[in-house]
Order: structure tokens, then sequence, then C-alpha cells
């Protein structure tokens, strides 16, 4: 009876600590994780295109230092875009330019400006990786139907 004891405890035991761990890595999964609402191709450039976002919910207040975002392009392989690469405008104060705003907060909506990103002009399916680092990431295809400027992306 002793010996089965253990054995139960033991095993409650590392029971716990898994769910514990998977609780952890989730919690640091969620902590910030960016959703993709809409896009279209920027009409200063046909390689600039811009992804309405918003933080999900539930999730803290970001660096836009701490954002990395992918694209693959034809045989570019994940061509890495970040700070001059990206900027991130407050929708509430959209004006003719985008600038970044440093920081995203989890209720307000933000226009992610994408530059830089020419290879990507012959693509008309693009697939996109927005990583926030040490939290969550989001995978997104930009399907480009129409390459005239304010055109739909997604």
């Amino acid at each position: 009876a002793a010996v089965a004891s253990a054995v139960i405890i033991q095993t409650a035991e590392k029971l716990q600590q898994n769910a514990q761990k998977t609780g952890d890595d989730t919690a640091s999964e969620l902590r910030a994780k960016i959703n993709v609402l809409g896009g279209y191709l920027d009409d200063q450039a046909t390689d600039n295109y811009v992804l309405l976002v918003k933080l999900a919910a539930g999730s803290e207040d970001i660096s836009t230092d701490d954002i990395i975002v992918q694209m693959q392009c034809g045989t570019t392989a994940n061509n890495q875009l970040g700070g001059a690469g990206v900027a991130i405008e407050d929708m509430d104060t959209i004006d003719d330019g985008i600038a970044d705003v440093g920081t995203m907060a989890a209720d307000t909506g933000y226009a992610m400006q994408i530059t830089g990103a020419a290879a990507c002009n012959a693509e008309s399916s693009i697939p996109v990786f927005i990583h926030i680092k040490g939290a969550g990431s989001t995978y997104e295809v930009l399907q480009i139907d129409d390459r005239t400027d304010g055109a739909p992306i997604i």
C-alpha cells in the first residue's frame, strides 16, 4: 500500500508539473499576438503593403521594435523586414503618411505598412509571418488579384 501510494503521489506531482509548464507556455505564446483584419496595396508604390491589424484579445501592450515581419516572395525565402521596413500607425490618428507609434495597445487598431518587398511584386499569393519577440506569431496569406493602388490584398 505504501509503494502504491508513493507511485500515485509521484504521478500526481508529475502531472501537476506538466500542466503548470503547459499553462506557462500557453500564457507566454498568447501574451501578445497580432490579428490581421484586412489590407491593401499602398498608393505610394506597388511594393508597399498595408495590413490593418489589432492585438488579439488579452494581449499586453507591445513595442513595435519587437515585431518582425517575414514574407515569402518567389525565390526570396523569408525576406525579413523590421525597423525601417515596417511602420505602424494608430488608426484613430491616421494622417497622410504612416509614422511609427512605438507601442501597440490592446484596444486600438493599427495600419502596418510593409515596405521594401519589391521581390513580391510578381506574386499573387504571398505568405506572411508576423512575429512578436518573446510572444506569439501570426500567419496570413495575402491574396493579390489586382495590383492597382488601394486594391485589397486579403
